[in-house]
């Protein structure tokens, strides 16, 4: 694991007893879908007084702290409560990702034949958003949101640093299982160790920097997106970018980006929804039923 991911650790453990305040439930309008499909949750009227990323705004406390272990075991728990429309988008990413497979050598000496000087210099300044760059980013957004009093930004960076704990720990305990040889090192895309393995050769699967990256531009899509269209359109490139960036510099193949890509948007979705599920039963708003 890399260093960058031990500072962020350690910074959100240092700064927990200095930030020992009480939850806020500010509220502000919210959408009537602004708390999707939870089984019988009931609609909201346009009037409610809620935010649309949630109501509960987190500081480091115990209180989220305390959510992180929540939100893991919410995450990891989903599978079992899928239905009809899960399934299907499950479908739709394990179908896409066997057909990445099928080409993985193909795309691999596509992309390998067509390298130059110039694009090496490009993605050699874009790689490093994937695993190097995200945890200090949240943390500079964190403390300009502390600094600036800027509570959106503080739970957005919050939020964001939540789902890429989850990330990382789910993606770390899948490579233990999934040892799948890297590019760099095979031209056989087929190639897999027994799990436990060792060798740092068969890391190959998923990508830990699409997951990074994904998590985190998935975070801030999801919480700023509606007010700042922008924002998903610049995260999600950026998030695209460096994963074409993996592929290219023959690190992970590009079934390995593509399940990175779509564990991060699915940790991150489930933590959101699993922080807008809380807000419902800690009663922070009044929930008025639509006829």
């Amino acid at each position: 694991m890399r260093t960058s991911h031990y500072f962020l650790y350690g910074a959100l453990l240092l700064l927990a007893p200095c930030c020992l305040m009480a939850q806020d439930k500010d509220s502000t309008k919210v959408a009537k879908d602004s708390l999707p499909a939870f089984g019988n949750t009931p609609k909201l009227d346009t009037a409610t007084n809620l935010s649309q990323d949630s109501v509960i705004r987190y500081r480091v406390n115990g209180t989220y702290l305390k959510s992180i272990i929540q939100d893991l075991g919410y995450t990891a728990s989903r599978p079992f409560h899928w239905q009809g429309r899960d399934f299907a988008k499950f479908g739709v990413v394990m179908g896409t990702a066997g057909l990445l497979m099928a080409g993985d050598y193909e795309i691999k000496q596509f992309i390998q034949r067509n390298k130059t000087s110039g694009l090496t210099k490009v993605t050699d300044q874009i790689e490093p958003f994937g695993n190097a760059y995200s945890p200090y980013l949240i943390g500079v957004l964190y403390l300009t949101g502390v600094v600036s009093k800027n509570r959106n930004l503080e739970h957005a960076s919050l939020m964001a640093a939540k789902s890429l704990l989850i990330s990382t720990a789910l993606y770390t305990t899948a490579k233990i299982f999934i040892r799948r040889q890297r590019p760099t090192t095979t031209d056989h895309p087929f190639s897999y160790s027994a799990p436990f393995n060792g060798d740092k050769r068969f890391t190959s699967f998923p990508s830990g920097h699409m997951l990074t990256v994904t998590s985190v531009a998935t975070a801030f899509a999801e919480i700023y997106g509606k007010d700042y269209p922008w924002v998903p359109w610049a995260a999600y490139g950026l998030a695209t970018l460096t994963g074409a960036t993996r592929m290219y510099q023959n690190r992970h193949w590009s079934s390995d980006v593509w399940i990175g890509a779509s564990l991060g948007w699915f940790v991150t979705r489930t933590v959101i929804r699993s922080q807008r599920r809380h807000s419902v039963k800690k009663g922070t708003y009044s929930l008025q039923v639509v006829p």
